[in-house]
This record gives C-alpha cells, sequence and structure tokens, in this order.
C-alpha cells in the first residue's frame, strides 16, 4: 500500500462533517456562517494549533498579496489563517473528505475566493511552475514516505528565491504507537532533521533556520489541572480514539524521541 493511500485510509472517517459541525452548534456557532477563529483548533491539525501555524506564516513571510501553496492543507485551518493576512492561497490534500469540507469552511468564513482546495497528491500537483511565492507544510512528512518527490514539485512550484516553511515532528520512526498520524511504524516516516536537510538540498532548496518549538508545544498541551478538552479541539481529527495517540506524541516529545521543528529553505534556481 502507498503513502498515499495509507494516509487516505488513516485519516477518512465519513463523519467528520457531522461530527464538527455538532462541535460548532454546541458551541453555539452557525456552521454556515462562521469566523475562522470560530473553529477553535479543530481546523489546526498540528501540535502546537493557531500559534504554531501563526509562527510558519511569520516564518515565510506570508503577507498581503503572497501566493501560498498549502501541502497537505487537510479542512484547511492554516490556509484560512494564511488568507486572514491577505494570502492567496492553493491547498492540496489527498483525501477527499477533509477537501470537501474544507472547501465548505472556505465559504462559510467568505474566503472561498482566496482560497482552493484541491484534492492531488503533493508530488503531482499539476500546477504551472513559478506559480508561488511561498509554500508550507504542517505535520505532513510524518506521512511521507517519499520526501524528495514531494519537495522537487514544491521547488517546481515556486518563483526562484520562493520561501518553503516544513513544521513536522521530526527525530526517530521507532515510537509507541499509534499516533495521530499512523497506527504502527510500518505507516510512519518519521524522520530526523539532518535527512530534511539532505533532501531538501537534493531538491534545490538552501536550508536556512531550524528551529525546535518542543519547549512551546509541549507548554501549549493539555494536561492535569488543565482543565478537560474543547469540544473544538483538535482531537475532533483524530476520530474516536484521540487519547492514546495524543499521549504517545506527548511522550515521544518529552522523551526527545521527537521534536516538533519549523525549517525555512529557500528556493535556490533560475
Amino acid at each position: 500500500m502507498s503513502d498515499t493511500d495509507q494516509s487516505i485510509r488513516r485519516y477518512t472517517s465519513g463523519n467528520l462533517r457531522e461530527r464538527l459541525y455538532a462541535a460548532l452548534r454546541s458551541a453555539g456557532k452557525e456552521p454556515e456562517v462562521l469566523l475562522p477563529g470560530d473553529l477553535g483548533d479543530a481546523d489546526q491539525f498540528h501540535s502546537g494549533g493557531a500559534n504554531a501555524t501563526a509562527e510558519v506564516a511569520r516564518a515565510a513571510g506570508i503577507g498581503l498579496g503572497t501566493r501560498v501553496l498549502d501541502v497537505g492543507a487537510g479542512i484547511g485551518g492554516p490556509a484560512r489563517r494564511f488568507a486572514q493576512l491577505g494570502a492567496v492561497v492553493t491547498g492540496v490534500d489527498v483525501t477527499e473528505e477533509f477537501v470537501l469540507l474544507a472547501r465548505e469552511l472556505n465559504a462559510a468564513c467568505s474566503m472561498a475566493g482566496s482560497i482552493t482546495m484541491l484534492l492531488a497528491p503533493a508530488q503531482a500537483t499539476n500546477l504551472p511552475a513559478g506559480s508561488f511565492d511561498a509554500a508550507t507544510m504542517l505535520h505532513v512528512g510524518m506521512n511521507l514516505e517519499n520526501k524528495p518527490a514531494v519537495f522537487a514539485e514544491v521547488h517546481r512550484l515556486l518563483r526562484p528565491g520562493g520561501v518553503f516553511v516544513i513544521y513536522d515532528l521530526m527525530g526517530t520512526n521507532a515510537l509507541d504507537y499509534p499516533m495521530p498520524w499512523a497506527d504502527a511504524a510500518s505507516a510512519s516516516y518519521v524522520e530526523p532533521a539532518e535527512a530534511y536537510h539532505r533532501h531538501l538540498r537534493v531538491a534545490g532548496f538552501t536550508p536556512g533556520t531550524d528551529e525546535d518549538r518542543t519547549a512551546a508545544v509541549l507548554a501549549s498541551m493539555p494536561g492535569p489541572g488543565k482543565g478537560p478538552a474543547t469540544p473544538l479541539g483538535a482531537p475532533i481529527l483524530l476520530g474516536t480514539d484521540p487519547v492514546d495517540r495524543l499521549g504517545n506524541v506527548a511522550a515521544a516529545m518529552k522523551s526527545g524521541a521527537v521534536a516538533p521543528r519549523i525549517l525555512v529553505s529557500v528556493r535556490s534556481g533560475t
């Protein structure tokens, strides 16, 4: 089974829309008419939530008129944050349930004109070369076996000097499963930061800053004495068994087995 098929199987639930809309209504929100902030962290499916998304946007220099490619865009949370900054965003994802829901949420947030969601694999988007000023990838690499192919496609799609910001969990794949992104090591492709740097150089990027955000992420995670998780929390995308998955990833970060890192690189060449 390919990594694409594994991702589709892992993330497709068939009832995400119903569960998310029920959570919104229980929070007093109308799913058909929303502000991006109404979704809480439910659409920020990565460690650190909205704060991490803001750091990625800052690192990528996203602002008014920036043409942004979001790789593995999920249900569009980061894309909507980028659009709030004035960016024009194209998100690609292989999970149809995510893409369809993202389109609905973009429309509900009056952002359909600023965001395009495509159902496509990141290594073969069929988008025009040099179409983007910046590209982002948030907690996707753990599901990508062939990172070099994806990075080569991102290189093709960025203009010369364009910025590629990756925010992934990096380290060892020898972890206690299940994890948020995989049920077992056979469907997980965690790699150390050094491997990312190597793949980026081969694809034609010049790696730049490399920031370990473990401390900030652990400080933001709920724990004993911090109160119950809200209905609009990131676990809504994890299905019916979020507790063990989140506990395992927190333990892995605390032990140093994995670290949430932001890597910034620049597209070389002409």
